[in-house]
């Protein structure tokens, strides 16, 4: 069991907490990660629990990624899983984000091929043909 002995906002980035364990700086964690978990100067730490919040905060920056990505406008399943393996993230994060999204109804193809055929239509009209080839 380790002790956390500071926690610390990040210097330039003030959504990130550093955290030291005996004495020396270990990782950092998004704000509201540490938050949610409710670290404490004191609390001690096993191997398994901090293993457990790398990898919530990994999922909750992957979730934020995603969310910064879709702000500015609709996207695909396909390409905002792209995106997040092209940011660098885990597949298992990617997928877990994914679903999560889904089931809030913030990504569904079918909504995007709508939103994005009136666009087409709207700003750069194309053959209803041609139209079905690029949505392939």
């Amino acid at each position: 069991m380790r002790k956390i002995t500071t926690l610390r906002v990040g210097r330039g980035r003030r959504k990130r907490v550093n955290v030291s364990l005996d004495g020396r700086f270990a990782f950092s964690l998004e704000a509201e990660v540490a938050i949610k978990e409710g670290l404490q100067v004191g609390q001690e730490l096993s191997a398994s629990q901090i293993e457990a919040l790398a990898r919530f905060d990994h999922y909750h920056r992957c979730l934020n990624a995603a969310a910064h990505y879709l702000s500015y406008r609709p996207r695909s399943e396909f390409e905002l899983r792209e995106r997040l393996h092209q940011r660098g993230f885990d597949g298992d994060s990617v997928e877990a984000v994914l679903a999560k999204l889904k089931e809030q109804g913030l990504v569904d193809d079918m909504a995007f091929a709508q939103f994005w055929k009136d666009n087409r239509e709207s700003f750069s009209p194309r053959s209803q043909w041609l139209t079905k080839l690029e949505l392939r």
